[in-house]
């Protein structure tokens, strides 16, 4: 084992140095790398401005690992006949430890480099970013449109970084973002009507910060929309037209294909039915992405994973069908079996980054520092054995709104005191237990206040009568600052975007600001992607049902100089508390070793019988002339040399990921094939028109793709999306 650790990272140094060696000799790799650090830079500096941070320039640093990260992947990325081009580079670093960040340097690297390299067809989509939660993809979306506005202004200020925009936009579900223009205006138009803001993702400038208002910052219409920014202080603002580089409109996206495309995996299931999608893989004058980042690969598990699995075969045929070898990274904080995993899924290796070390405590690139030098995170385990698991948390929770008001009454530093533990996170399990915790609130946990306050002021008033005995003192405690009315909240998949997106505003005011919240009720919606650093208190209502799981959720609090407090509350009728409860000390120690390996298994019948159907439809349509448009369906011919080879690339594509299971894999992609064909057949003697979809108020024509539970059939029944990928069933008691 220590000899294939001190081989891994032999490998990492070797990667490393022919990175520092490309830059040396390659002139526009150089030059790519540099306009990628500035840009890091101003967008990081631009980020203090907004936040009323004043640093110099000194002060901005990579960390360790993110530079060599950035010198490992840089020659895989630049050169696409590298050794290492057909390595997915994962990284593996703990919850914020600055991930975001180092692939958010060699985002810049490749859309310098690609313009660099090739004014004329460098444009188009460079970079596919895709997450698995709409809430994680909004908030990074937002991130990631800082740095692109830096590279942009630095786009702007050269004449070699060709002439088209460098832009961001966002593909997501109807739910987030408008699919349409005419649906974006609509937004707009009630927006100015009721004197709000439009719900459009964005609602203040990415670069300068001045907040936009809907009569003014939005330029939308039935055929068009762009943002605006009006500030003339502003770099964009005080362009001529003001338009933003970013976008969250569908038909926009596919009329002008952004720079970096970020988006959830289950929409890519959309690439089945719509042929616009294809300008993202370049249309007919760009070259198509050549990196594809996957954040927070141990959610791409279970259903989803298998489904999606086969997504991502058909989008990497398409493109290496069209010229380019795409480069894979992908990064997580909580993963085990990883190699299988990237496997079955990208039909890569994997080159875990940083390499791990000889001593645990040590890798060089993460080190294990006392508490001493920086503040960690304690978890506390809670069981209350007389309560059951809707009663149990509400002395738990009445404690810790008095505990900071209690505690730090009398301190010098009273309100930063005050605030890093102020408002709670209070993690669930379910949404019923979101439910469960918004009942005791109002009335279990203001009852245990009452009455933890009658039991504080009575000993207040003993120990006084003991300081100063003979005389009669009352005491000077009112308790007015204790939150009897606390004001809480709910993160759940049950508000709307909006909603849940403001919730997050709210949680980084102060606890002496306007809004400010005592308590959110969240589910596991914020295991991933809740980066604010004011939060150090959270309760988790029962063990989660994986270590993943508690790793990801309780790491949400302290993550900043604020000390974190997690308490455990476990339930008395829960085995997998107890079990907890009484191994808490050991599983503590050492959590890391016990995250369960993800299953992943897309190459299965089953699996396949969901999906590789839309992967052969998807490889047909966006890689052989005359397929793209809607009406070409019935133009298949297993014959035709394009859709031979394209078929072929999938199948070998398939094997990569499923050596084992390639015989059953080839055989079910030419009866898919058969069955295309003979439909193609069947239509052409019934001299009926076949297409990909039709409306379902058409009966005139033939589908090949129809919606589960449509009252007209076609071919086969194909996912519109990937976020409910499991078949519904009832149960009845017998």
């Amino acid at each position: 084992a220590a000899g294939r650790i001190v081989e891994r990272m032999e490998v990492a140094v070797a990667r490393m140095r022919s990175g520092l060696e490309l830059l040396t000799t390659d002139k526009s790799t150089r030059s790519a790398f540099s306009i990628a650090n500035k840009a890091m830079l101003d967008q990081m500096r631009q980020n203090d401005i907004l936040s009323g941070r004043n640093r110099s320039d000194d002060a901005y640093r990579w960390r360790p690992f993110q530079l060599a990260f950035l010198l490992t992947t840089l020659e895989s990325a630049a050169n696409p006949d590298s050794d290492y081009r057909d390595t997915l580079d994962l990284i593996w670093f703990p919850t914020g430890g600055g991930k975001t960040e180092a692939y958010l340097g060699l985002i810049a690297f490749q859309v310098a480099l690609r313009r660099l390299r090739h004014p004329d067809s460098g444009g188009g989509t460079t970079v596919l970013m895709r997450y698995t939660l709409r809430l994680l993809t909004r908030d990074q979306f937002i991130r990631a449109t800082r740095l692109i506005c830096a590279l942009e202004l630095i786009r702007k200020e050269r004449n070699d970084l060709g002439s088209e925009a460098i832009s961001v936009g966002m593909w997501v579900g109807d739910a987030t973002s408008p699919n349409t223009f005419r649906k974006a205006a609509d937004i707009v138009e009630k927006a100015r009507a009721t004197n709000t803001k439009p719900a459009l993702v964005i609602d203040s400038c990415p670069w300068c910060g001045e907040n936009f208002e809907a009569n003014r910052n939005y330029n939308s219409s039935q055929q068009y929309f762009s943002f605006l920014c009006r500030n003339t202080a502003c770099s964009f603002g005080s362009s001529p037209t003001g338009v933003l580089p970013c976008n969250v409109v569908d038909e926009a996206l596919y009329a002008n294909p952004p720079t970096m495309l970020v988006a959830t995996i289950d929409k890519f299931a959309r690439l089945a039915w719509e042929d616009r999608a294809n300008s993202f893989f370049g249309g007919t004058k760009n070259l198509p992405p050549e990196l594809i980042i996957q954040d927070e690969l141990h959610l791409i598990a279970g259903a989803l994973g298998s489904v999606a699995g086969l997504y991502e075969a058909a989008l990497d045929t398409v493109v290496r069908l069209r010229g380019l070898y795409p480069k894979y990274i992908a990064s997580t904080a909580t993963i085990r079996m990883a190699n299988q995993q990237v496997k079955r899924l990208y039909g890569r290796d994997v080159a875990v980054f940083p390499p791990p070390g000889l001593n645990s405590d040590d890798s060089f690139f993460a080190q294990t520092v006392p508490l001493s030098q920086r503040p960690g995170r304690m978890y506390v385990g809670y069981l209350a054995p007389m309560l059951n698991r809707q009663e149990c948390m509400a002395p738990l929770a009445a404690a810790l709104l008095m505990a900071p008001n209690i505690l730090f009454e009398n301190e010098r530093d009273q309100r930063d005191l005050l605030d890093a533990w102020w408002t709670q996170m209070v993690y669930h399990g379910s949404l019923n237990g979101v439910g469960n915790s918004h009942t005791a609130f109002a009335r279990s946990v203001r009852d245990f206040m009452a009455l933890l306050k009658v039991g504080l002021e009575a000993c207040k008033r003993r120990s006084e009568k003991l300081e100063y005995p003979g005389e009669s003192k009352e005491t000077t405690d009112n308790f007015d600052n204790i939150r009897f009315a606390p004001c809480i909240a709910q993160l759940t998949s049950l508000q709307t975007a909006e909603q849940n997106a403001d919730i997050f505003q709210r949680l980084n005011r102060a606890c002496d600001e306007e809004g400010c919240l005592d308590a959110v009720l969240a589910t596991n919606m914020i295991s991933v992607g809740l980066d604010v650093g004011r939060l150090g208190l959270m309760i988790i209502n029962g063990q989660p049902l994986t270590t993943a799981e508690y790793i990801q959720a309780s790491s949400r609090v302290g993550r900043s100089d604020v000390p974190g407090l997690v308490f455990a509350n476990y339930y008395r009728d829960q085995a997998r508390s107890l079990s907890h409860y009484e191994s808490f000390r050991p599983y503590h120690d050492a959590f890391y070793r016990f995250v369960e390996p993800t299953s992943v298994t897309p190459h299965t019948y089953q699996a396949r019988l969901r999906a590789l159907h839309a992967a052969l439809v998807i490889v047909i349509r966006h890689v052989v002339p005359g397929m793209l448009d809607n009406e070409n369906a019935g133009s298949f011919d297993s014959d035709n040399s394009w859709i031979m080879k394209a078929i072929e690339q999938l199948k070998r594509r398939c094997k990569q990921a499923a050596p084992e299971d390639f015989v059953g894999i080839a055989a079910h992609i030419d009866t898919l094939v058969a069955e295309w064909q003979n439909e193609v057949e069947r239509c052409k003697n019934s001299r009926r028109k076949l297409e990909y979809q039709v409306s379902d108020n058409d009966t005139g024509r033939d589908r090949l793709l129809f919606n589960h539970g449509d009252r007209i059939r076609g071919l086969w029944p194909t996912l519109q999306s990937l976020r409910n990928v499991e078949n519904n069933a009832l149960l009845k008691v017998l």
